[in-house]
């Protein structure tokens, strides 16, 4: 077996050829879970869906059921299955017809192909795929006669702005409907005192007792660590009671679609000190306290969702890949270049920004990114191409011998790098791709997904940050702008004694990003850009949440003038990868 063969065997989850290998498959799994928290987030529909309802006596059955499941080192796994109804009407998006252009705007405007063809999705958020090909139709339609700019241009933004908000409202609902109080089981672990810690061995105690049946204390810190308030988690308790751990719901359903169910638990209800017990342990929580990073495994049905910009995870340090095993594979690659002690237990990766390669506007059509860029990588001494292309080669090598990789072009860059030869690599940068759609995986049926990101989490780059959707430039390069400006601040009192560190803070200052754009400089990023990576300190900023590829993306999100539209755009894939700087050897 090739080294290759075997990475993929392992990056995508092969079971044991033999069954009485399966126990030390099982055994050897846990003992690689990390002590970051895995979410696994699939949605059961079809027969999966009929065949839940069946076996809970339903009177009526869901098209889905998500199966959620939250996986930590030494911890209890937690699985919770949660229904999914279709979002009701007030929450769908208009229909296009509303918006369509004139015969003469849309004469030469392409088609929207849909990378996911059909799944689940469809049939219970029917209203995502419209959304994305409204967005696609108005960047496809960017260029007016002088006589109509000002009319043309007002209307654009202003249908841009209504898309931005519906998506927003879109996801809002979303984690309201599919996951209610059961958000918390996506968030990342923070401290726990120990007051808190024997407050939640007591009211697992007092759950025994009333439920008589086993308790996940895994599952109850979560609760009690991430409710969003005293309801919530007694809406969770009360639902573990209800229905025996088997199941919880959202805001989709309520409690009679599960009556014949739940009858026999009807008496197992919260009582007034499992009530206090809540209200006491979340009072201990009422400080904030930075969380840690979560990592979120998608199936190939939700995988095209933003799930990082459902309100509850917005402002969290989230990264996702395509199997737990995956996670495996890229931290044990990774660390073998360069790793940190992460503070959490599990050796992470490792970058320095400033050993970065650029590939800057290749296609030599964005002349605003490349003059908002181009110098300041010039005066960092960064190794690159701006408005021309290198062959092939180059690039390859710049990938194995650099940190960090800087794509700022069309699309995911494969047509200057093809997947097949990223894929021969044994060691990868971290990556960002900051094309349209550059984090989009095409989905064919039954067969694995494809993309960009997942050529380069194979060939061992440690974080991947690219866009799922199409994206502008202007709007894209104040994401990036921002991001890289909350790296540099973020260690600006560490590196206070760097000239040069201190210097690339002051030049990124005086970047200008113009708040209003004609439409006739409006491009996008097709076949945006991402600003580029902050420096670091050694990784060891107590008090506060280290310094990572994804720490501060929340900000950079907020930082655009259409914060769901664009900024929900940008997702991180790979595992927790501090930013360093390197001693001068």
């Amino acid at each position: 077996m090739t080294e290759n063969t075997a990475d993929a065997s392992k990056f995508f989850r092969f079971v044991p050829e033999k069954l009485e290998d399966l126990e030390e498959h099982v055994i050897g799994f846990f003992k690689c879970l990390p002590t970051i928290p895995i979410i696994c987030l699939s949605m059961l529909g079809s027969d999966y869906a009929n065949l839940i309802g069946e076996m809970l006596l339903l009177p009526s059955f869901f098209p889905a059921w998500i199966l959620l499941s939250r996986l930590l080192a030494n911890s209890q796994p937690v699985v919770m299955l949660l229904p999914v109804n279709l979002l009701h009407e007030e929450v769908q998006l208009e229909d296009i017809s509303d918006q369509k252009f004139s015969d003469a705007d849309t004469g030469s405007i392409k088609h929207w192909h849909c990378p996911w063809g059909y799944t689940v999705i469809d049939c219970i958020l029917p209203s995502y795929k419209q959304l994305l090909e409204e967005n696609f139709l108005l960047l496809s339609n960017t260029t007016f006669a002088a006589a109509d700019i000002q009319m043309k241009n007002a209307s654009w933004w202003s249908q841009r702005t209504m898309l931005n908000n519906r998506l927003n409202k879109l996801l809002k609902s979303m984690e309201i409907s599919w996951l209610g109080p059961w958000g918390c089981l996506l968030l990342g672990e923070r401290s726990v005192p120990d007051r808190i810690e024997k407050l939640v061995h007591k009211l697992i105690s007092v759950l025994k007792s009333e439920g008589k049946f086993e308790i996940n204390y895994t599952l109850i810190s979560a609760i009690i660590g991430g409710a969003k308030s005293v309801a919530d988690a007694e809406s969770c308790i009360n639902q573990l009671l209800l229905y025996k751990g088997y199941f919880g719901r959202g805001a989709c359903c309520g409690e009679e679609r599960f009556r014949a169910f739940s009858a026999v638990a009807q008496t197992g209800l919260a009582t007034e000190f499992i009530h206090d017990l809540i209200k006491e342990a979340l009072a201990e929580y009422a400080e904030q306290v930075a969380r840690e990073p979560v990592i979120i495994v998608l199936d190939s049905d939700v995988q095209m969702l933003p799930w990082e910009n459902l309100p509850i995870l917005r402002s969290q340090e989230v990264y996702r890949m395509p199997s737990v095993s995956s996670i495996f594979l890229t931290l044990d690659k990774s660390c073998s270049h360069h790793k940190r002690d992460s503070g959490f237990g599990t050796i992470i990766p490792a970058i320095d920004p400033l050993n970065a390669y650029y590939l800057l506007n290749p296609s030599g059509d964005l002349n605003d990114t490349q003059l908002e860029f181009e110098q300041w990588f010039r005066n960092q001494e960064l190794e690159g191409k701006a408005g021309n292309l290198p062959d092939t080669k180059e690039l390859i090598m710049a990938l194995q011998n650099h940190d960090l990789f800087l794509y700022f072009g069309h699309g995911s860059g494969t047509q200057y790098i093809p997947e097949k030869e990223v894929q021969k690599l044994h060691h990868c940068a971290a990556t960002l791709l900051m094309g349209c759609s550059s984090g989009s995986l095409l989905h064919r049926g039954c067969y694995a997904p494809q993309g960009a990101p997942l050529s380069y989490l194979f060939a061992g780059s440690p974080s991947v940050i690219a866009n799922l959707w199409d994206v502008t430039d202007k709007d894209i390069d104040r994401f990036g702008k921002a991001l890289l400006k909350s790296w540099l601040h973020e260690e600006l009192v560490a590196l206070s004694n760097s000239t040069r560190d201190g210097q690339l803070v002051q030049q990124f200052s005086c970047m200008s990003m113009d708040d209003d754009v004609a439409l006739t400089s409006v491009k996008t990023r097709r076949k945006v850009y991402d600003g580029k990576l902050r420096n670091l300190s050694d990784g060891s900023n107590r008090g506060c949440r280290r310094n990572r590829i994804a720490s501060f993306m929340s900000q950079a999100r907020d930082s655009c003038k259409l914060p769901m539209l664009i900024g929900a755009s940008p997702v991180c894939y790979g595992v927790p990868t501090v930013i360093w700087k390197k001693s001068p050897s």
